[in-house]
């Protein structure tokens, strides 16, 4: 039977994690985090000359949480995987997943709405395997 209370503990676990997370300990971390600059000051410049310089500031911060967001979740759960297959898939659905919806969202509209799209969907692929994970292994 599914346990509400245990749903609960990973999202407490997972808010914990992103409060007091581990912050930048190496130089890896840093060009992780160098690497959502350059599309977060793409869409800026691209955004502010069509609509202005307020809606390209909000667009390239968009894009830059984005991809903040999408590697940090990509950190916890290669944390978390223990070697188990079930970890190895939800870490590959996150790698792949969010980009594609990027992309496909990205081509019809623009890039920030292509990040968000890309959130929104990752937000639920992970929701979706933590459910099935608590479901197979009760944690």
């Amino acid at each position: 039977m599914f346990d509400v209370s245990t749903l609960t503990g990973q999202l407490y676990r997972l808010e914990t994690f992103l409060r007091e997370g581990p912050r930048m300990r190496t130089w890896i971390d840093f060009i992780t985090w160098m690497l959502a600059l350059p599309p977060a000051l793409w869409e800026l410049a691209n955004v502010g000359r069509r609509y202005g310089w307020t809606l390209g500031a909000c667009a390239g911060s968009i894009v830059f949480g984005g991809i903040f967001l999408w590697v940090i979740a990509l950190q916890w759960v290669a944390e978390g995987i223990q070697h188990s297959a079930f970890g190895v898939v939800q870490a590959l659905l996150l790698l792949v997943v969010p980009p594609a919806a990027t992309v496909f969202i990205a081509k019809m509209t623009g890039l920030a709405a292509g990040v968000f799209a890309g959130i929104a969907v990752g937000f639920c692929v992970f929701v979706m395997t933590a459910v099935i994970g608590i479901g197979l292994y009760g944690e």
